[in-house]
């Protein structure tokens, strides 16, 4: 069978079984089976029966709703390649917007400390160390799995992140600029989620306690009692920006929102006098 046949098939299989964008999933685990970069893709080689026999086991985990990077192992996030599993959440197109707003803060000061709060993957570390060689990039989560995982890719980017085990920024002693993309799902909400996130996706990496803002809070009312960084950028959820920014102002910030590209207010950005 040809590559862009077997993708054709493919893609039948996924729209039956309810699988958004399908034309674009068979593409992309074609290609990942068959170690075909888009252009080898559409000289539409003929694919060996291995190769067959390993998308049809791609495809057999997709219908599970098992998500794709997960099969795969990879994701592009900030146009680098990360490892990911089971341990880490899938990294979103929309959490690049706070490695803009770090870099855009960081860049200029000398010897600045960053800190990611919540690694997961540490996709947000590492695309900050690239950008911004001289800083300075700690990265906490308290998942020992998760942390293998960002060690793994902070390894094969080069990146320089040191990374700790850690409840929030507990261990950390100064910091210019805290990030965090923390858990923000309220708990009685996670089984409610598309199954390729309640049933595959770290829980630990999306509970945010009763109302979602259990992690949040403490690390607000960290940095504005202890850490005092320049900025303190958040991400959250939809709906939760005017919440967490009263959860700030609560703790003395002045705090700006920052959308992402499909205009939701993505970012809480803190900073205290």
């Amino acid at each position: 069978m040809k590559a862009r046949d077997a993708a054709a098939a493919v893609r039948e299989r996924l729209a039956a079984a309810g699988i958004a964008d399908a034309a674009f999933e068979a593409e992309y685990l074609v290609r990942a089976a068959a170690g075909l970069a888009r252009p080898a893709f559409f000289a539409n080689p003929e694919l060996p029966v291995a190769v067959i026999d390993a998308i049809d086991a791609s495809v057999a985990r997709r219908q599970a709703r098992e998500p794709a990077p997960y099969i795969t192992g990879r994701r592009e996030f900030w146009g680098l390649d990360f490892a990911v599993g089971p341990g880490v959440l899938v990294p979103r197109p929309e959490t690049e917007l706070l490695v803009e707003i770090a870099v855009a803060e960081t860049r200029g000061l000398e010897r600045a400390v960053v800190a990611d709060i919540g690694t997961g993957s540490g996709c947000i570390a590492i695309a900050v160390a690239t950008e911004v060689p001289g800083a300075a990039v700690v990265a906490t989560d308290i998942s020992a799995e998760a942390l293998a995982v960002a060690s793994q890719n902070a390894r094969y980017h080069r990146a320089r992140v040191s990374f700790l085990r850690a409840d929030l920024a507990a261990p950390i002693g100064r910091a210019d600029v805290v990030v965090a993309n923390l858990p923000y799902i309220a708990t009685e909400e996670i089984d409610a989620l598309e199954p390729e996130v309640s049933r595959w996706e770290p829980r630990i990496a999306l509970d945010g306690g009763g109302d979602g803002f259990d992690l949040i809070r403490r690390l607000v009312a960290d940095c504005a009692q202890r850490l005092r960084p320049r900025l303190l950028a958040l991400e959250v959820g939809y709906g939760m920006a005017t919440t967490a920014s009263a959860v700030a102002a609560g703790q003395g910030a002045a705090v700006v929102l920052a959308k992402d590209l499909a205009g939701i207010d993505r970012v809480v950005c803190c900073r205290w006098p």
